[in-house]
């Protein structure tokens, strides 16, 4: 008898427009045997105006299997055996000996010569609540929030304040400090899981879980902790949009 366990991630494409929408999930299937890795499309992807697939993985209709981890993921690793990898995962509240999958997922996948990007799907803790992890998004667009992040430290509760006329998404919404700073965004493929829980009635708590310092890249000075209420038969990530092509 073997202990399977699976793990997910969801791939999303950021348009030229700006606008992040979910593409695919990625699954991983562990047990005493070999790790399984599938993708397939979310029904998102088939409506995404200039969205033609993922590389080496272009069929939108097909479910893709393999016993390593698609290129198009391995890629956004940064490989162990380099001298600044310490330092890489310190960045993401990792460590030297955190898997793969998880580092793919804490790092949300970013590269400068794509427009994908991967987020993790929302935790369920054993007191029965939800939580996820994420970066804040945007610090350099936003006038002083350069300077307001530098002050930003663990553990500090953070605001969140709806966008409605943002050009890219109505739904966005914006995190400050709890003097009113405004330091950035919450990603744009999980604001639809905010609202969804506010309409719940759910109290949100964000918190600044890790702050790195200015070296870091601007899109991971703060690593951010949502928690809320795990609203009775309440799914995270099930909408229309998150529907599967492929069986």
């Amino acid at each position: 008898m073997t202990d399977d366990r699976e793990r997910r991630l969801y791939a999303a494409w950021r348009n030229p427009d700006g606008l992040i929408r979910p593409v695919g999930v990625l699954s991983l299937r562990e047990s005493d045997e070999e790790p399984r890795y599938r993708f397939v499309y979310l029904k998102a992807a088939e409506d995404f105006e200039g969205f033609d697939g993922l590389p080496g993985l272009r069929d939108l209709q097909r479910a893709y299997e393999s016993e390593q981890l698609f290129p198009v993921f391995r890629n956004r690793l940064m490989p162990r055996r380099r001298p600044d990898y310490a330092d890489f995962v310190q960045r993401l509240n990792l460590d030297v000996e955190t898997d793969p999958f998880e580092v793919l997922i804490r790092s949300e996948g970013k590269k400068a010569t794509d427009r994908v990007e991967v987020f993790a799907h929302p935790e369920r803790t054993p007191s029965g609540e939800l939580t996820t992890l994420f970066f804040l998004r945007g610090v350099q667009y936003l006038p002083g929030a350069l300077e307001s992040v530098g002050d930003v430290q663990p553990g500090d509760v953070l605001e969140l304040e709806d966008d409605s006329a943002n050009a890219v998404n109505a739904q966005a919404i914006l995190i400050s400090t709890r003097t009113g700073r405004r330091i950035g965004w919450v990603p744009d493929c999980l604001v639809a899981t905010l609202h969804e829980l506010r309409e719940l009635d759910a109290t949100l708590e964000v918190t600044a879980e890790h702050v790195n310092p200015e070296s870091a890249p601007n899109h991971m000075r703060v690593l951010c902790r949502l928690r809320a209420p795990w609203p009775q038969g309440y799914e995270p990530l099930t909408g229309p949009d998150y529907q599967p092509i492929a069986a």
